[in-house]
């Protein structure tokens, strides 16, 4: 009887542990996975706008990266460090810290579709 007692205690406290949730962003998760196709026009450039281009486009670029156009961003993902520095916990862009776990995913799955740009 002490024995079962003693699992039931456990179990109880398991459960209530595992209900647990954080506040800030982990860094490492992967977020959910999109099996939809991921596009530049309904899915990065959103993105893009509310997180990169306060600083980077027009005449005053930040780090010389402009990311205003599909071409410029395709660019930047494909041969620059656009997408290293979109997962980077210690060198976040957006420097304020790091896009959810969510939207970073949505920037590899965009890589991994081949840069489509429009539905």
């Amino acid at each position: 009887m002490k024995i079962t007692h003693s699992i039931f205690i456990l179990l109880l406290i398991s459960i209530s542990l595992s209900k647990c949730s954080k506040e800030t962003i982990d860094e490492n998760s992967i977020g959910d996975v999109i099996i939809d196709s991921v596009f530049y026009d309904t899915d990065i450039k959103p993105l893009i706008d509310a997180n990169c281009i306060g600083c980077h486009s027009g005449s005053n670029q930040s780090a010389g990266l402009d990311l205003s156009t599909y071409k410029l961003v395709k660019f930047g993902a494909e041969f620059g460090t656009l997408i290293k520095r979109i997962n980077d916990p210690q060198f976040p862009m957006p420097s304020a810290g790091l896009m959810t776990a969510d939207n970073r995913g949505k920037f590899d799955k965009w890589v991994a579709d081949g840069f489509l740009e429009k539905e």
